[in-house]
């Protein structure tokens, strides 16, 4: 038998004890699953690290500040002594490499946590029959796939490099540590974050747009409840911006002490096909969310309007159509519920997101052509 209500509570005023939700209870599970990173630092060691220290740090975390704190800083001091050429000395900016590749890790796990809120959010799991594909979004093949390009790439360098004898007789140890150890950890670390990213603007808007998931027509803010996705898409992209920024930073900032270290025609056309490549994937996000909720729309309202114009008498004739009285509550319903339908926009649908999507999509380049001219 359902309680009756207290003597505080006026009768009629809605209680957030009767639908079971206490004030303390949390709306969104925690996301505590290991990345692809974290289960290969698993396997060299950083797990057992991680468990004997205290807060339950991701081992993925351990792995790359470690790394970085501690090879950056001694192979640097070997090619000072060494005589071998110090990129941070040649080129201070380059700095940011390191703190973007660490950052990157970080931004990986902050990303992937905030789509397990999302899908909390959206109620994925009782809007379809299906909610796996939608919630493990980043399929175990995808980083595989990444760092496998991303040695190839490294190995069709040194090769073009002349191979490592060439690299050390060039550049010195220090040099052939860098691509033949350094690289491939790097890409490592920056293979986490771009498997995550590629999930949620690519793989995620796909598998919505593919599944039986729907509108949620009913949403009080009329984005048909896609907006935790559609600002998620919006803030995985502003990651690329600042990594992008950063990139320009380091090969176009003013602080250069070595001609060397400057950038070539290589340099910004592997910079111009880098933003292009983040450019599109935002816009095939935008995009299929956009279609996504455009389909639904139009199909829901034809089904209300072929459920009301078989209600209705002479349904074609506006001068002549008319309403039973039997049905008259029915039709005002139907057309109720065509006004909320319609009332949903689709994503994105205001000039803030559309400003904001621009803004952050001409930045880099811009800041890029700013440098180039310095």
């Amino acid at each position: 038998m359902r309680d009756q209500p207290s003597e505080s509570t006026p009768v009629g005023v809605f209680d957030a004890t009767d639908t079971g939700i206490t004030a303390d209870q949390p709306l969104v599970e925690p996301f505590d699953e290991d990345l692809w990173l974290d289960r290969l630092a698993r396997r060299v060691g950083f797990g057992g690290l991680s468990r004997r220290l205290p807060g339950d740090i991701p081992p993925s975390y351990l792995f790359a500040v470690i790394l970085v704190g501690t090879i950056v800083p001694t192979v640097n001091i070997y090619a000072y002594f060494a005589g071998d050429p110090v990129v941070y000395i040649e080129n201070p900016l380059f700095v940011l490499q390191p703190l973007c590749l660490v950052g990157g890790v970080f931004g990986a796990r902050s990303l992937r946590r905030r789509y397990h809120r999302v899908t909390q959010e959206m109620k994925i799991e009782e809007r379809t029959d299906d909610p796996g594909p939608l919630i493990d979004v980043v399929p175990t093949w995808l980083p595989w796939l990444l760092f496998g390009a991303a040695l190839l790439q490294i190995s069709a360098r040194v090769w073009a490099l002349g191979g490592f004898s060439a690299i050390y007789r060039d550049g010195g140890l220090t040099m052939v540590v860098g691509w033949g150890i350094l690289n491939p950890l790097w890409s490592a670390l920056a293979v986490q974050f771009v498997a995550v990213y590629l999930a949620i603007e690519i793989i995620a808007p796909w598998r919505l747009y593919r599944s039986d998931i729907g509108v949620d027509f009913l949403d009080p803010e009329g984005l048909g409840g896609l907006r935790p996705i559609g600002e998620l898409v919006k803030h995985a992209y502003y990651y690329m911006v600042a990594g992008l920024i950063a990139f320009a930073l380091v090969v176009y900032g003013p602080i250069v002490s070595a001609a060397s270290w400057g950038p070539t025609a290589t340099t910004s056309i592997v910079f111009t096909v880098i933003w292009l490549g983040t450019v599109a994937t935002v816009a095939f996000a935008v995009f299929i969310l956009h279609q996504f909720m455009r389909e639904e729309k139009r199909r829901e309202l034809h089904r209300l309007d072929h459920v009301l114009r078989e209600t209705i008498d002479n349904p074609w004739d506006i001068k002549h159509y008319d309403v039973n009285e039997e049905t008259r509550a029915l039709v005002d319903e139907l057309r109720r519920r065509t006004e909320t339908v319609s009332a949903t926009r689709e994503y994105p649908a205001t000039f803030s997101i559309w400003s904001q999507l621009l803004i952050s999509i001409v930045l880099p380049k811009a800041v890029q052509l700013v440098l180039a001219r310095i």
